[in-house]
């Protein structure tokens, strides 16, 4: 069963750190979403959950602004649709949530980020 982690942190535009992020996916093998720019920045992580977990560690590594670990667990429904090792960048919500709509993870991702429910 995969495993995914989602990650909130105040904004991520270090260039030096975003390469971090991708080349720990790549170490790991876990398919890893980001939402870079301007605040808020996202990441989520799906793999084994070996694999995810310590992807997870070294991210925290990173020391982020506001990192708040907003879920880890495993999961049964909607999948990432990205290979093991590969990152894909967004420069806006509205790019990411489409993205995860098509994957059938859009409603994982408001529930676990705090916006179905009346933001809960």
């Amino acid at each position: 069963m995969p495993f995914r982690a989602l990650i909130k942190t105040h904004h991520m535009t270090s260039r030096k750190k975003i390469q971090a992020i991708i080349k720990s996916a790549k170490h790991h093998s876990c398919s890893v979403l980001i939402k870079t720019g301007k605040p808020p920045g996202v990441m989520m992580a799906q793999g084994t959950e070996d694999a995810v977990k310590q992807w997870v560690e070294s991210v925290k590594r990173l020391r982020y602004k506001d990192y708040r670990l907003l879920r880890l667990e495993a999961v049964s429904a909607g999948q990432l649709s990205q290979h093991p090792g590969s990152v894909t960048e967004f420069g806006s919500m509205k790019d990411l949530s489409a993205y995860l709509e098509q994957c059938e993870v859009w409603e994982w991702w408001t529930e676990h980020m705090g916006f179905a429910n009346g933001g809960r």
